[in-house]
């Protein structure tokens, strides 16, 4: 199956698990590197970049690194959700990902959180909340 399939299940997964976001897919062929999703929970704005493969880092292309990096650098937030995808669908993880300076190697990225199939929703959506909040301080 092929990565953009999966990231279309995906998608379907986070829309009905991030119920107190506001989430519109992003599908641009003019923008190079836009993430997947825009997302709004209460006056917060950011984005979600969607991942979904056997690999074990988001393996983002030079657009989307370098469309992360200077929204980072802008002020902006950007979550990324990468699932692991296991042998069978319970072997599955899911993996939060918040950058949060500029990078060049996606495999130096490291997972705030971690969550196994099958994937408990609420503390997901909580998690990348509590993420949205820490950015502030960090930023």
């Amino acid at each position: 199956m092929s990565s953009k399939n999966n990231e279309a299940k995906l998608w379907q997964k986070v829309k009905k698990g991030l119920t107190d976001c506001f989430l519109t897919r992003i599908e641009s062929s003019t923008i190079n590197g836009i993430p997947d999703i825009h997302a709004v929970h209460k006056q917060e704005v950011f984005w979600i970049e969607l991942k979904s493969d056997s690999l074990s880092y988001p393996a983002l292309n030079k657009w989307q690194i370098v469309w992360i990096n200077k929204y980072v650098k802008a002020g902006g937030k950007v979550i990324i959700l990468k699932e692991n995808l296991g042998k069978t669908p319970l072997q599955s993880v899911l993996k939060l990902y918040r950058p949060v300076s500029l990078f060049t190697e996606p495999r130096s990225l490291v997972p705030r959180s971690s969550f196994s199939a099958p994937y408990n929703w609420t503390l997901v959506q909580q998690q990348v909340l509590r993420e949205l909040g820490s950015m502030h301080s960090s930023a």
